[in-house]
Formats: structure tokens, C-alpha cells, sequence
């Protein structure tokens, strides 16, 4: 049986939760500017992209153009009609699947030049298996825009909290049904499973380094710019880029 967590009659809530608040908006605009700044495939079009977990198809809508196929699947049909709803079912530069990436079928059996994995990889009951699957649908040299739900900035937000007794029991798995993650990524664990996949990664951004961390008050009392101008420096900087609420690697397959 599938444990994988699918939004399935929660996508109204996903969306109000998520992407229609200050945190959404600073994740996507990091993830954004580091996708456009730092994967050169970018350039070389007409290209193959491959959003996997599309979601509400954001990053795909702003990546869009003529010279760019995409392949848009989910596992939840409910996220994926908006998907398709924002993009253009009718667009004939995309084509939507509702499937989870690990059960295309073997009709859909393309090679990409880019796949777009955003905050999949904690939601799934092992996410280990699906390195290999990410790696069989990139052509040789292809890119992986991957990001993830951080272990790190967890530990570290239930430690300022003062959860100590939860810090002990690392006992970060979200509840079923809820919007946290049921699986947040160790990075170091994710660098062992991509190397043994021989897939490199280039670059580890930092998604929210700061905001996550502000108490109420400083998140009313500062500006959105002015955060996000703080973001987009500490974003890049070791140590701050590895306790982001969520890390943004680009990889490269071998």
C-alpha cells in the first residue's frame, strides 16, 4: 500500500496555508532566482522539463515559454486540475499526468533535461527509493532542481523553543493529515543517497534562513522586501544556507 501523502481535498488549504502567505512568497522567489541564475540548461532550448509533485504548478508557469516542453504530474488530482487551470490545459507545450513520478507509466518514458522535485522528497514513506527513479528520467548531464524540508532548521526551531524532550525523541514527523512533513530531510543523508546515485550537486541554497526564526512581532514590523533582501544574502552563506527551513540543492546527473 502507497503511504506516500497525497493533498487530496486539501489543496484549498494547501494554497491558503502555503503559497498565499510571506513564507510562499520568499520560497518562491529564492527558488526562483537560483533556478534562473545557476542551471545553464536554461539556455540551451528547446528543452525537456519534468515537474514532478507539481503542486499548484508555480514554478512551471514561471519557467514557462515557447521553446520549453513540460511534463507536469501529481499524485493529487485535486492540485493538479489547478495546475492546469492556471497554466492552460489546452497549451500544447504541456502536458499534465496524474500520477506520482514513480508510477509513470512506460508510455511516458522521456528522458528530461531538467526536473523541477520541490518539497516532494519529506512527504514521501521512503524517500531513499526515489534517487534512483529522479536519476533514470534525466538525460546524461541533466539537471535536478531539488528541494527539500530541512532536519536541521527543525531541530534547531524546537531548541530556541526550548522542546527540549522532543528534541530527544527526534520526534519531527508530522501528524497524517496535517501540513508538516512526515519524513524532514537530514542533509547529510540526502548527499550520501545522491552520490551513491552519481549525482552531484552543485549549489545548497538556504529557503528562509531568517524568516522562520523572527517571532510575531518582527515578521509584522518588517517589510516583506526588506526580508527577502535579507534572505537573498544569507541564502548562499555557509553556515546560514544549511539551516533554512527548506534547502534547494541543483544536482547534476553523471
Amino acid at each position: 500500500m502507497n503511504k506516500d501523502t497525497n493533498f487530496d481535498q486539501h489543496s484549498s488549504r494547501f494554497k491558503k496555508n502555503i503559497y498565499d502567505t510571506p513564507k510562499g512568497q520568499i520560497r518562491l522567489k529564492l527558488v526562483l532566482d537560483d533556478i534562473l541564475n545557476n542551471i545553464p540548461v536554461l539556455n540551451d532550448e528547446p528543452i525537456n522539463i519534468l515537474d514532478a509533485g507539481c503542486g499548484m504548478g508555480q514554478v512551471s508557469k514561471a519557467l514557462f515559454n515557447t521553446q520549453r516542453q513540460f511534463t507536469l504530474c501529481d499524485i493529487s488530482s485535486d492540485l493538479l486540475e489547478t495546475a492546469k487551470a492556471s497554466l492552460g490545459e489546452d497549451n500544447s507545450n504541456i502536458e499534465f499526468i496524474h500520477s506520482s513520478l514513480q508510477d509513470l507509466s512506460a508510455e511516458h518514458n522521456k528522458k528530461y533535461d531538467l526536473i523541477i522535485f520541490h518539497a516532494v522528497l519529506e512527504w514521501l514513506d521512503d524517500p531513499e527509493s526515489i534517487i534512483p527513479v529522479l536519476k533514470s528520467r534525466l538525460k546524461h548531464g541533466g539537471y535536478i532542481s531539488l528541494m527539500f524540508y530541512n532536519l536541521n532548521s527543525i531541530i534547531f526551531y524546537n531548541l530556541l523553543k526550548g522542546n527540549f524532550r522532543k528534541v530527544l525523541q527526534q520526534d519531527f514527523k508530522g501528524h497524517p493529515g496535517g501540513l508538516t512533513p512526515i519524513n524532514p530531510i537530514d542533509p547529510e543523508e540526502l548527499d550520501r543517497w545522491l552520490e551513491n546515485n552519481q549525482i552531484t550537486v552543485h549549489k545548497k541554497t538556504g529557503i528562509r534562513v531568517l524568516y522562520d526564526y523572527l517571532n510575531k512581532n518582527l515578521k509584522e514590523s518588517r517589510s516583506i522586501e526588506d526580508i527577502i533582501e535579507m534572505e537573498s544574502i544569507y541564502a548562499h552563506k555557509t553556515p546560514f544556507n544549511m539551516m533554512g527551513r527548506y534547502i534547494h540543492y541543483i544536482c547534476q546527473a553523471e
